[in-house]
């Protein structure tokens, strides 16, 4: 015999179906584990496209970097004066590295004396320049040039146009021009 006193409540009722009580504590554990789902799941996307975001800014600031360093170094080359070219060559080859600093370093003198001969004055300026790759350690840009030379030949001036691809490094803080290239 059986002591009604001593049952244990098994979350049934006598019928073999659960207690009222029983199926409320159920679907509100149900409820709050779902939402603690909902909720990781949410906060999951918040932080996967805050990450994003952080990148695709990132890599805007690093573009406009790599851009503006571009547009400097190749209006620089376009822009030389043979009164004031050690400066200008100088410019150029401070923010020159690998490949195309070794080789402008060793034209640097015959190219000097180039410009005092021929009494060379070129301004020039970039019209357009766009990214052709870039990621935070390197990057290729190409950029439409155009600039006005005079010398000894040309008094009034010659209008010349370019397009160059200018591969850029990352050293530190800083982008380099690794190497100049004339395109058609």
């Amino acid at each position: 015999m059986v002591d009604a006193d001593h049952e244990e409540d098994d979350g049934q009722s006598d019928g073999g179906q659960p207690a009222p009580g029983a199926q409320s504590r159920r679907s509100a554990v149900v409820v709050v584990w779902s939402l603690v789902i909902a909720a990781a799941v949410v906060l999951t996307m918040l932080g996967v496209k805050g990450v994003d975001l952080y990148h695709a800014r990132r890599d805007q600031s690093r573009d406009a970097q790599v851009l503006d360093v571009t547009r400097e170094v190749v209006a620089g080359l376009v822009s030389l004066d043979y009164k004031r070219s050690k400066a200008d060559l100088d410019r150029i080859s401070a923010v020159a590295t690998g490949s195309f600093q070794k080789q402008f370093g060793q034209l640097a003198t015959s190219f000097e004396q180039v410009l005092a001969s021929g009494e060379v004055r070129s301004t020039g300026a970039v019209k357009e320049a766009g990214i052709v790759e870039a990621d935070d350690d390197s990057a290729k840009v190409l950029a439409a040039v155009s600039s006005v030379v005079k010398n000894t030949e040309a008094p009034d001036g010659q209008q010349r146009v370019y397009r160059m691809l200018v591969d850029l490094e990352r050293q530190g803080d800083d982008w380099k021009v690794g190497n100049v290239e004339f395109v058609s």
